[in-house]
């Protein structure tokens, strides 16, 4: 029994700490996509941001070249910086300016991570040039190292890059053991390797992500993310499960329409969030519990109850003739009036922030042409019911709520209260809310006490 608690108890940590982890999401999104989008819905900079950041994009990847007013004007707006962006062209020569710029940028915004494009190779470059490249590269790593600055590079979609494939990125991190990587999910498709492979071989590196999506491999034109054929779920749900916990950049250079793009791709990175948080239905089975005792801070709306009911309509039946009903009582008077028809539970559900009646029609579940099926007739209503409101605290729970099934409560009352037809037999009040403590779990059966086989 001991270890069975055990069990449990590890089960329900584990669920929590998966949905802690994926309950905010860390979007961002390139000051050059804002700047895009205010040109295209013909409205000022400050309008696009206060749009993106409706959208629940809270950080922002800026060059070291912007002005303090578009810098002020993005802290004003609560962003908060995901990354910034140089380019030194190390492919050149030592770039002294250029070096001495970004890293006095990022003294003075007091920024962490910085992604640097360090140029292009000239066509046929020789082995010798890209060590030099690596040389410079290094030798700038060590010196932002010293001011607290991470200096990364990214997957780049152009042959001539010093960091186009697995192989260049893996010739600069062996110069420089102190450089980092900004994972493009895009990238490595358009050099012809696959995305997982190299998530795996880089992920000690990766320390910010660009989320980008294509038509086909070699295909520049960017799509929303997650409508193209990058493996969005598998990417973001393997860098998560191994311990990252850094900013998700979206980008769609060249989109026709910033603004959809980046709603779509939102949307499509939360469900991500929201699919990962997902308990999985052993966890729901083990986790539920008979709560006693609500949070009485924590409310449910009408939405999330419809989305609840959507559900249990899946429900099994008889002949699927579907015949229970459901009364919800959201309203401050109605729910004083239902506690006052639960007996001794009223204590115990004076918190929930919703309670709900179940009935079934009578005559349908059990019935042929309106003549009895067998012995059990309405018994068989009653039976469906069951099974739709198994269906209901199982969803609950999954939702991250918790039921209590109360068989005390004074039908006739309750059919006055929600003017429920005669023809309708009351059978459960159902609170649904939050559980304010954990409550134990209770011993079952044995099972060899509950099963025979023959």
């Amino acid at each position: 029994m001991h270890q069975n608690k055990t069990h449990y108890a590890l089960v329900a940590l584990l669920w929590f700490m998966v949905q802690q982890a994926c309950a905010q999401p860390r979007i961002s999104i390139f000051f050059d996509h804002v700047a895009e989008m205010a040109r295209q819905e013909n409205i000022s900079i400050r309008e696009a941001a206060q749009r993106v950041r409706q959208l629940g994009v809270e950080g922002i990847d800026v060059r070291v070249t912007m002005s303090d007013s578009q810098l002020t004007m993005l802290d004003e707006l609560g962003f908060q910086n995901a990354s910034a962006i140089a380019d030194i062209n190390f492919v050149k020569g030592e770039q002294p300016d250029a070096v001495r710029q970004a890293i006095d940028f990022m003294k003075r915004r007091g920024y962490k991570r910085l992604l640097v494009i360090p140029g292009l190779l000239p066509e046929n470059a020789t082995p010798r040039i890209l060590d030099e490249v690596g040389k410079r590269m290094a030798a700038f790593v060590k010196e932002a190292s010293k001011e607290g600055i991470d200096v990364m590079v990214e997957d780049y979609d152009n042959a001539r890059s010093p960091c186009y494939n697995t192989q260049s990125l893996d010739r600069l991190f062996a110069a420089s053991p102190q450089l980092n990587h900004v994972f493009d999910t895009g990238n490595y498709l358009f050099c012809g390797e696959e995305v997982m492979t190299a998530l795996q071989h880089f992920r000690p590196r990766i320390h910010h992500v660009h989320l980008k999506d294509r038509k086909a491999m070699r295909d520049h034109a960017s799509l929303p993310v997650g409508t193209g054929i990058v493996p969005l779920k598998e990417v973001v749900t393997e860098l998560l499960r191994s311990g990252y916990d850094g900013w998700f950049t979206i980008e769609h250079f060249g989109a026709p329409s910033m603004l959809d793009y980046a709603t779509q791709s939102v949307a499509n990175l939360q469900a991500v969030w929201k699919a990962m948080a997902a308990p999985s239905f052993d966890e729901v089975i083990s986790s539920r519990r008979s709560v006693r005792s609500y949070d009485a801070s924590r409310k449910i709306s009408e939405t999330e109850v419809r989305e609840l009911i959507r559900a249990v309509q899946e429900a099994p039946s008889w002949a699927n003739q579907q015949p229970t009903k459901y009364y919800v009582a959201l309203s401050e008077e109605k729910l004083k009036a239902v506690q006052d028809l639960v007996g001794g539970n009223k204590e115990r559900i004076k918190n929930a922030p919703v309670l709900i009646v179940s009935t079934f029609e009578r005559g349908k579940s059990g019935f042929f042409r309106g003549q009895q099926s067998n012995d059990a007739g309405d018994l068989w209503g009653a039976h469906d019911n069951g099974l739709s409101v198994a269906y209901l605290v199982l969803k609950a729970r999954a939702m991250g709520f918790d039921t209590l099934i109360m068989g005390m409560r004074d039908a006739d009352k309750l059919r006055q209260l929600f003017n429920i037809p005669d023809s309708e037999q009351v059978m459960a009040v159902i609170a649904l809310g939050y559980r304010q403590d954990e409550p134990r779990r209770p011993q079952h059966r044995q099972l060899d006490e509950m099963l025979k086989f023959y």
